[in-house]
């Protein structure tokens, strides 16, 4: 059942585990497998076992998957604890009897940010939610860690929304983990359940900020305990949070009793569209060096169109997505932003015409992002085209993140490039070639739109 690369990883050990896994490679079953495997030896009792995710979802899966196993007993999934870097850490301060605040919602940040902008810049105006994420972003790179380049109106900026914060007794996710942090300046408690974790597990673990990972090397300093992190620095797509994948090639040599383990089979993909996704990312200068292997032996697609607008790009997506459907294959359209996708949406909609309420539920719209982790038969990447002066601030974050779209892919993997968008000149996105993916001029007939979506 398990190759011998998984099992290395899965067998109950005494030391910590740096695990570096690559797409499709089945590194978070694997995880939990060896969590149900240390539990079955009695090698750590499973009250002594916590386990971190970076969301709710991970964390309840993980339980799903402990509760069917067939070696454990049900009251021992129970004592383990498991949750997200956040929860872990705010029952921590709830049982210290530390002062913590409720958590400020999504609706609520904005509010609170667009009261700052307005006061610095001392006018009253609507503020569109891109330009507060924007002012949220910095905020958390800065408490992440990274000090970004700023001016002195948004440095001023994000004083008041701290400001504010703190006036309406308020926190946000970054202040959980930066009160915790004092935690570690105070005499133990041993009554904390945190503190009584012998085996600390991460998953994701390229997800990490440096508060996280100050929070981690010093809970398993304190604690004298073993660690698991699980992680693909080839994916480390969060850096404008902070998060860097500099904290998973570090991890060998700070954990205690460290050993690294590659996870190189991928699961998932055919052969052709692995060969372009490693002919990319060899291209990051600085990563854990390790293949990317296949075990399926189909070669599958990996193609990219060069169309005349977005239009043209439109309607081609439109016959790649009813090929797919008619197939019963699962498919997705992947793009950088949301407004691409609700561009994109809207044409596809008119597009299907009758038949948009059947191919709406055959297919999913993600954002590069919020693709990570997730898979399809068929992916359709549009808008992979650039300005011709455009100049990539973070070259390898951008080059991870194309990595991370291109292995959603099962079979087919399919690029869209528009020569022209909202009438300016456009060319294809340079890692295109990187990848050495082949591209070819399209021409796609059939159902025109009466009007183009800018």
């Amino acid at each position: 059942m398990w190759t011998e690369e998984q099992w290395a990883v899965i067998e109950p050990k005494r030391m910590s585990s740096v695990v570096v896994a690559a797409p499709g490679s089945g590194k978070t079953t694997v995880m939990t497998e060896h969590m149900a495997q240390i539990i079955a030896a009695r090698l750590i009792p499973a009250q002594r076992i916590l386990a971190m995710t970076f969301t709710r979802q991970a964390a309840e899966h993980m339980r799903q998957k402990l509760r069917a196993h067939k070696e454990l007993r049900p009251e021992d999934v129970e004592s383990c604890a498991m949750g997200t870097f956040h929860a872990v850490f705010f029952r921590a301060l709830l049982e210290a009897d530390r002062p913590v605040y409720p958590v400020l919602t999504q609706r609520d940040q904005y509010a609170l940010m667009a009261d700052a902008v307005c006061e610095v810049l001392g006018e009253r105006r609507a503020v569109s939610a891109y330009e507060l994420q924007s002012y949220l972003t910095l905020h958390s790179r800065m408490v992440g860690g990274q000090v970004p380049d700023i001016d002195a109106p948004t440095r001023k900026i994000l004083q008041a929304y701290a400001l504010r914060k703190r006036a309406s007794r308020r926190w946000d996710h970054d202040d959980i983990l930066l009160a915790s942090l004092d935690l570690f300046q105070q005499p133990c408690d041993p009554s904390i359940r945190l503190f009584q974790a012998r085996y600390i597990l991460v998953d994701e673990f390229q997800d990490t900020n440096l508060v996280q990972w100050n929070l981690l090397t010093s809970l398993l300093a304190r604690n004298e305990a073993l660690g698991f992190v699980v992680g693909d620095d080839d994916q480390s797509i969060y850096g404008f949070r902070g998060a860097s994948p500099e904290f998973l090639q570090r991890a060998v040599e700070a954990l205690p009793y460290a050993r690294q383990h590659l996870l190189t089979l991928n699961f998932r993909s055919d052969r052709s569209i692995l060969r372009h996704a490693a002919q990319l990312i060899h291209h990051v200068k600085t990563r854990v060096h390790k293949p990317l292997r296949g075990v399926r032996d189909a070669e599958g697609v990996c193609q990219a169109y060069e169309v005349t607008d977005r239009t043209e790009q439109w309607v081609l997506a439109h016959g790649l997505l009813t090929s797919a459907v008619r197939r019963g294959y699962s498919v997705a359209c992947l793009a950088r932003t949301r407004n691409q996708l609700a561009a994109a949406w809207a044409a596809l909609q008119q597009l299907c015409g009758t038949e948009w309420r059947v191919m709406a539920n055959r297919m999913e719209f993600r954002t590069f992002h919020d693709s990570k982790g997730k898979e399809w038969d068929v992916v359709i990447v549009l808008d992979m085209a650039v300005s011709h002066d455009v100049n990539l601030a973070d070259a390898d974050e951008e080059r991870r993140l194309i990595y991370v779209a291109m292995t959603r892919a099962r079979h087919e993997l399919h690029a869209v490039v528009p020569c022209t968008v909202e009438g300016r000149p456009r060319r294809p996105h340079p890692f295109l070639h990187e990848a050495g993916i082949p591209l070819v001029k399209a021409s796609p007939r059939g159902r025109r739109l009466r009007f183009e979506i800018g």
